[in-house]
């Protein structure tokens, strides 16, 4: 009488191999592709914030904290 109460539930079926690895490997191509879009993110900020300073004051340029004293016409 108590199998007519409460029967017994099949259990579910493992999961294919297969599946699993590609769905791993799905995860990790997805967290690689977030990685990427963070440093470039951060390289942006970083170049915002130094990117014309680092032109400006270039060992290359002679007076580079003098500034341009040429005139024009």
């Amino acid at each position: 009488m108590s199998g007519l109460i409460s029967p017994k539930t099949p259990s579910a079926p493992a999961p294919d191999p297969e599946l699993k690895e590609a769905q791993e490997r799905q995860e990790k191509m997805l967290d690689d592709q977030e990685k990427q879009k963070r440093m470039q993110i951060a390289a942006r900020q970083r170049a915002r914030r130094i990117g014309g300073q680092r032109m400006l004051l270039s060992k290359t340029r002679e007076d580079a904290e003098q500034g341009i004293k040429e005139t024009l016409g």
